[in-house]
C-alpha cells in the first residue's frame, strides 16, 4: 500500500515537473518573439525619428517650398519645362500594351484581378 501511494505521488511530481517544463519552454518562445517584436520597434521608431528629423530641416522645407510652390532664391531663374499633351492612342509610361492596342483604359476594364498565389 505505502508502495502504491508513493508510485503516485511519484507520477504526480513527474507530472508537475513536465507541465512545468512545457510552461516555461512556452513562455520562453513567447518572450523571444517579445524581444524581437521590440526590436523590430525600436527599428521602426530611430526610421520614423531620421524621418522626422529631415522632415524639419531646412533642406527638406526649402525644397519643398521648390517643387510645390516655385521658390526661387534671390539670383535664381525660375524655368518650366512643358511636355505636349498626350494624343488618343498614344501610350504612356506604365500604360499597358493593350490598352493603347485596343483603345480602351484599366478603367474601362474594372478593377484587374489579384496575382494567384503560388
Amino acid at each position: 500500500m505505502v508502495l502504491a501511494i508513493a508510485l503516485l505521488l511519484l507520477g504526480l511530481f513527474l507530472y508537475a515537473m513536465a507541465q512545468t517544463a512545457v510552461q516555461a519552454h512556452r513562455l520562453g518562445a513567447h518572450e523571444r518573439e517579445v524581444f524581437a517584436e521590440v526590436e523590430q520597434l525600436r527599428r521602426q521608431q530611430a526610421e520614423l525619428q531620421g524621418l522626422l528629423t529631415y522632415l524639419k530641416s531646412d533642406e527638406y522645407v526649402e525644397g519643398f517650398a521648390r517643387q510645390q510652390f516655385g521658390y526661387v532664391k534671390p539670383g535664381e531663374t525660375l524655368v518650366e519645362v512643358t511636355a505636349p499633351a498626350a494624343e488618343k492612342g498614344q501610350r504612356r509610361p506604365g500604360d499597358r500594351w493593350w490598352e493603347a492596342a485596343f483603345d480602351v483604359s484599366a478603367a474601362d476594364l474594372g478593377p484587374s484581378p489579384a496575382p494567384a498565389k503560388p
